[in-house]
């Protein structure tokens, strides 16, 4: 009993949520990036909304702190066109260009109409082309989106800027629960108190998030409809939940449920209420996650001695063990493609983040600066957002599935952890 006391100790150590005040927006520092990252000039766009960032800042920043682009400085470029008509590409080969994007924003009824056309400069061959129309409110994701039009135009694969990000933030005894946009711009609060808050999951269609927090001296799991506010108590009349995971259709939610000593998973169907049991031993089973098809589910458990991953069937059949390498794995989600998975390996006193194939091989450490938690995946299954440390504080950080690039997005004003990214 003191053995597994102790793990959930652990665990929640791990997965410990702290928080910021809602007005204290994200900063983003890239600390690495790949050596061979494209050089790309980004003109002005024209002018946003006063006491913003303009459209350009945001792509810019996207685009700098995803690792792979270059911005070219401003400063030196050839002239600021808005349109092909503007554009001659080797004006931009002067100033070291391989890529070039350029668009205006323009007023219309009362909102935005942003246009972007993105370039090879080598060959001077427009990529694409886009327009996009937004209301006052909407024009920073709407340049998210002119980035990630970038990022698919130049990579190959979807961009992960227009999105948005759930985290926890601690300021002295205060703990809030905030959703902002994908580089920490407009955080809102969605659940704040003394109570402290754990393991944000979205939804699948991201208008929900499900949470653990504290009621009656016992950890309750919540369903919160982000729209209206509305709160769904997962299995409510006294039991002690936690972990929750979405099903990928939304229908059902996977949750840990203590009691007797003992920490069983289940599933839930959130439309009837009806409930299942999935393991059923004498082991603490904990972190549910789904398979992006459903099919299987892939959980901690400290059965054969120490917390490890195991996976099994959604059924609750065919358990078997994947990781192997150290004496303490958890916090595992699978990529979005089902390619990897993401976890907290122990290694040399520290909780680090690493990754593995869906096999448990392959196990590689992505970062052991600081003892980190609750990895996430970008809904492009090519970046990885979670929680660690730096300098003695708790930050947020990105980190690529290869890698080769990080950033930390930190605030002043308190401390981070417990991150979630939306699909």
């Amino acid at each position: 009993m003191a053995k597994k006391l102790i793990f959930i100790w652990l665990l929640s150590l791990i997965t410990w949520t702290v928080a910021l005040p809602a007005q204290a927006a994200l900063t983003v520092q890239i600390t690495k990036s790949v050596a061979s990252a494209l050089p790309i000039a980004i003109p002005s766009f024209g002018p946003g909304i006063a006491g913003q960032p303009t459209v350009a800042d945001v792509v810019r920043n996207d685009l700098r702190h995803s690792g792979l682009f270059r911005v070219i400085d401003p400063a030196g470029y050839p002239g600021d066109p808005r349109s092909p008509s503007g554009v001659k590409a080797t004006d931009w080969t002067t100033v070291g260009a391989t890529g070039l994007a350029v668009g205006s924003v323009e007023p219309l009824n009362g909102g935005y109409v942003v246009n972007v056309y993105v370039y090879n400069v080598s060959t001077g061959q427009e990529l694409v082309a886009k327009r996009f129309t937004c209301s006052a409110a909407e024009l920073h994701m709407t340049a998210h989106h002119v980035a990630d039009v970038i990022y698919q135009a130049f990579t190959g694969k979807p961009g992960p800027f227009a999105s948005r990000i759930a985290y926890v933030r601690q300021t002295g005894e205060n703990y809030e629960l905030l959703v902002a946009e994908s580089d920490g711009w407009n955080p809102h609060p969605i659940v704040r108190g003394i109570m402290p808050v754990f393991s944000p999951v979205w939804s699948p269609d991201n208008h929900r998030l499900a949470y653990t927090t504290y009621a009656n001296a016992r950890a309750v799991i919540y369903v919160q409809d982000l729209a209206t506010g509305r709160r769904q108590s997962i299995a409510p009349g006294g039991e002690i939940v936690s972990a929750p995971a979405f099903s990928p259709n939304g229908e059902e939610l996977a949750y840990a449920r203590s009691s007797g000593g003992h920490t069983e998973l289940y599933v839930a169907n959130l439309r009837t209420g009806q409930r299942r049991k999935l393991t059923n031993d004498d082991a603490i089973n904990t972190s549910p996650t789904w398979s992006a098809d459903g099919s299987r589910i892939i959980f901690v458990s400290d059965r054969a001695g120490g917390p490890q991953i195991y996976e099994m069937n959604a059924s609750g059949g065919g358990v078997h063990r994947l990781s192997y390498d150290g004496n303490y794995n958890a916090g595992p989600v699978y990529s979005p493609a089902g390619n990897a998975i993401a976890f907290i390996h122990r290694t040399a006193g520290v909780y680090a983040l690493a990754v593995m194939k869906p096999d448990g091989s392959g196990v590689r450490v992505l970062d052991a600066q600081g003892n980190c938690d609750h990895p996430s995946f970008a809904g492009n299954g090519q970046m990885i957002l979670y929680g660690t440390q730096r300098g003695g504080h708790k930050v947020l950080a990105e980190v690529s599935l290869d890698g080769k690039t990080m950033a930390i997005l930190h605030s002043n004003a308190g401390e981070d952890s417990q991150p979630a990214w939306s699909h």
